[in-house]
């Protein structure tokens, strides 16, 4: 995952090169002169004030982005705010630039690749949070905590438990978790991360986008052990290797 690729904004002639989902092999490009925007009105009363400076400026703004792959061309709606920054040399001002930071886009690029055999439970939830990430990081993180949920379903962690009385009682994301981590202790760790994170979503605590990131690029190597068993196959075919071509193995076959 590309941490800085969804940090970045637009400028009124380039757009950061998402990745295009429809075919997963272009990027997104800005579409010449489709990015329109107006100064808010709150701006336009702040310009009244004796202390007016232009990085007070707000704009809002559209735009269109279209897949730069020839055979794919799916285009997107980007929608956010914007404002004025300044370039600088030696510490210095020397100009300044009209910058545009999207709140949304439909369709959403991931923003992580998903496996390819993520269950539509779990990518659905994720998307949802790919699509709240610029707008509402709390709300995101919310939807990362769903997605743990269906993450516990798919893995077939039990919903309840029974006590000593024989009666069932409802098992939380976090019971969940921990029964998951006797097994698994080291990605157990950092879903049970993630579970603290979304709780701060859930319950109205500030969550800010690096921490939301930080909870992608955990989700994506997560997913890749647990669905795709990334690191199992590695070790098999680093096993395969190593029986093939260590010297000792090579004389054994040349005796048979």
């Amino acid at each position: 995952m590309n941490r800085l690729l969804w940090k970045e904004t637009h400028t009124d002639n380039s757009a950061p090169p998402w990745p295009c989902n429809s075919c997963g092999r272009g990027a997104f490009a800005l579409v010449p002169k489709s990015l329109i925007y107006k100064e808010t009105a709150w701006s336009k009363r702040a310009r009244k004030s004796d202390d007016w400076d232009p990085d007070w400026i707000t704009y809002s703004f559209t735009a269109w982005v279209k897949c730069n792959n020839p055979s794919c061309g799916e285009e997107a709606a980007v929608l956010g705010n914007g404002g004025v920054n300044y370039h600088y040399e030696e510490g210095e001002a020397v100009g300044k630039f009209d910058y545009f930071s999207p709140l949304f886009c439909t369709p959403m690029p991931d923003i992580f690749e998903l496996p390819k055999k993520c269950p539509n439970e779990i990518a659905s939830e994720l998307r949802a949070a790919f699509a709240l990430f610029w707008s509402d990081s709390s709300a995101s993180a919310n939807r990362v905590r769903v997605a743990l949920e269906a993450l516990m379903n798919h893995l077939r962690i039990p919903k309840r438990r029974k006590n000593n009385k024989g009666k069932f009682s409802k098992l939380t994301l976090h019971d969940r978790i921990v029964v998951f981590s006797v097994n698994e202790s080291r990605i157990g760790g950092q879903l049970m991360a993630l579970k603290w994170l979304c709780n701060t979503g859930s319950h109205s605590g500030k969550v800010m986008p690096d921490d939301v990131l930080d909870a992608f690029e955990i989700l994506e190597q997560a997913l890749l052990e647990l669905i795709e068993h990334r690191s199992k196959r590695l070790a098999a075919l680093a096993q395969g290797l190593t029986e093939k071509h260590r010297p000792g193995a090579r004389k054994r076959r040349l005796l048979f």
